[in-house]
């Protein structure tokens, strides 16, 4: 094939990859490694030159939300690409309107050619009549993929076969058959969980002898391919049982050997978010496995913790229900009354109140004082924009930037170190790829070296699409001062606080343990207000 000597040197080519689950039914020839070969060779064979893999490895073709795909959009708009190729049109989506706007619009725009080979499509030769009907029939194969995989989870459900990605706690897959559960070396505290049930026990009374007992909770560990528990490092709290846990685990019809499916869906093909199923649209299958708890002790323990003692009502007293956080840990501060003749009001951290100084430190506010420095704040707020509406919007927008850009400087540090090392990885996965074909490593080493590489490519792209999010919210942090000096207009200046004012204005407040400053103890504390988030004290 004669190579075509192309002006786009200076710039990346593209090389686009993606694989998702419901390809895999091809086999390999939808594999990433037979994708990237194929884009190289089709590169190196038609001239073009510095070109970049971009790869997403287990993401749908109707979610365009992918870290690779949203950097390979970012380098477009930055004018770095020339050429984007891809296999074929699937690659880049199935959802056709989506991607015929990215093929006919959208790379028209940054005067980018796009190319997917096995469809003979090419924007830089007009080669694009059949792309519109080709992006159909990849949505309607999309869609009857969808409908397949439902299909066959219904028929797997309604043979009473387990269809989780985890077993439940106290339980684990058969090594002969994953879709059929077997006791774990857990059923004995689920036993155990019951028995203390049917004794009287309260969900939360039983959560907290398992704190006590340090026995890690359902998340606490991951099961290897040896079948033997591990712990997950991850978890920040092993023994962290909560009643909400522990009631679950006594609902759960599957310790009477009963598999309940089809609990929860998605919305369609396209829109994957979770939706609970009615309950007569569940199926449930009984006796599909060992039971770990008698029919009887089951229906007995439902009667005893569905007796609930009523709701409390909200206190409206309570004013700051929902605002307020722990500067320390993260979790919120409740409100509380100390029983003294007084009944001080205070808020205190709520993980320290439940889990002990192992967890925080035992701080607290009182609700007045906390009353009295958001009022005085929230009244400065209000003093300035009435004074000078637009001198304080500009002021607002200059603060905000000025506490915004060391950090912004720090994540574009990141994401531009993060770029280096994709790059290196992509280069050092191609070439042992290369390695592994030409036989100079055999398949194993090639599987236990990329295995790592993989990981860590993973989780790198996973912090650069946090990063992006990230860089995105504060850039839209900037713009929306006179959002917040528009709210403020209809406020004169305030006596008293109350739940409705605090939240239309305040996003969350955070409060800090007690510290030494110049001899003196300080309780710092940050306001974060709606759309301009935290402000100084220096709006003049």
């Amino acid at each position: 094939m004669k190579k075509q000597q192309l002006n786009y040197t200076n710039k990346i080519t593209a090389l686009y990859c993606r694989l998702s689950r419901d390809d895999e039914y091809n086999g390999d020839s939808m594999s990433i490694q037979t994708q990237k070969a194929m884009l190289k060779h089709y590169a190196e064979e038609n001239g073009f030159f510095n070109c970049m893999y971009f790869i997403d490895d287990g993401y749908s073709g109707t979610n365009y939300n992918r870290p690779d795909f949203q950097k390979l959009l970012s380098e477009i708009e930055a004018g770095r690409i020339a050429t984007v190729i891809v296999k074929d049109l699937s690659r880049l989506g199935r959802e056709y309107l989506q991607t015929g706007y990215y093929t006919e619009v959208f790379f028209s725009q940054h005067d980018v050619r796009f190319i997917a080979v096995n469809d003979n499509v090419d924007t830089h030769n007009g080669d694009n009549e059949f792309a519109p009907f080709k992006n159909i029939i990849n949505e309607w194969y999309a869609k009857d993929i969808s409908r397949k995989i439902r299909s066959a989870y219904k028929t797997k459900a309604l043979n009473g076969e387990f269809t989780g990605m985890r077993a439940p706690y106290g339980y684990r897959k058969s090594p002969e058959n994953k879709h059929k559960l077997i006791p774990d070396e857990n059923a004995l505290v689920v036993k155990r969980m019951y028995r203390m049930a049917v004794e009287g026990n309260s969900c939360g009374a039983i959560a907290t002898i398992l704190r006590k007992e340090l026995i890690p909770t359902p998340g606490a560990y991951l099961r290897g391919k040896d079948g033997i528990l591990h712990k997950d490092e991850r978890v920040k709290y092993p023994y962290g049982w909560l009643a909400s846990t522990v009631r679950d685990i006594l609902m759960n019809e599957v310790y009477i050997g009963n598999i309940v499916s089809l609990c929860h869906t998605t919305k369609s093909f396209k829109d994957k978010r979770i939706v609970e199923r009615p309950k007569e649209d569940w199926i449930r299958v009984e006796n599909t496995h060992e039971p770990l708890i008698d029919k009887d002790t089951f229906y007995t323990v439902q009667k005893r913790i569905s007796v609930k003692k009523p709701q409390k009502k909200a206190n409206p007293a309570n004013i700051f229900r929902g605002l307020v956080f722990c500067g320390e840990c993260g979790s919120s501060l409740v409100y509380k009354k100390e029983n003294s003749k007084l009944e001080t009001e205070k808020y205190e951290c709520n993980l320290y109140k439940h889990r002990g100084k192992n967890y925080c430190s035992n701080h607290s506010i009182s609700a007045e004082d906390l009353k009295s420095i958001v009022l005085e704040d929230i009244n400065r707020h209000i003093s300035f924009s009435q004074k000078d509406k637009s001198a304080y919007i500009r002021q607002l927008v200059n603060q905000t930037n000025n506490s915004l850009n060391d950090e912004k400087n720090a994540y574009q540090k990141e994401l531009n170190q993060i770029s280096l090392r994709l790059e290196e990885l992509n280069t050092i996965l191609q070439s042992m790829y290369e390695d592994k074909v030409f036989q100079k490593i055999s398949e194993e080493r090639y599987t236990a070296m990329s295995a790592n590489f993989e990981k860590e490519e993973t989780e790198l792209k996973q912090r650069y699409s946090e990063i992006k999010t990230k860089l995105s919210q504060h850039t839209q942090q900037s713009k929306s001062a006179k959002e917040f000096a528009d709210l403020l207009e209809q406020y004169t200046p305030i006596t008293k606080l109350d739940a409705v004012l605090l939240n239309t204005l305040i996003e969350k407040i955070i409060v800090h343990e007690k510290r030494n400053e110049n001899g003196q103890k300080i309780m710092p504390i940050e306001i974060y207000y709606r759309f301009i988030g935290k402000i100084g004290t220096d709006i003049t």
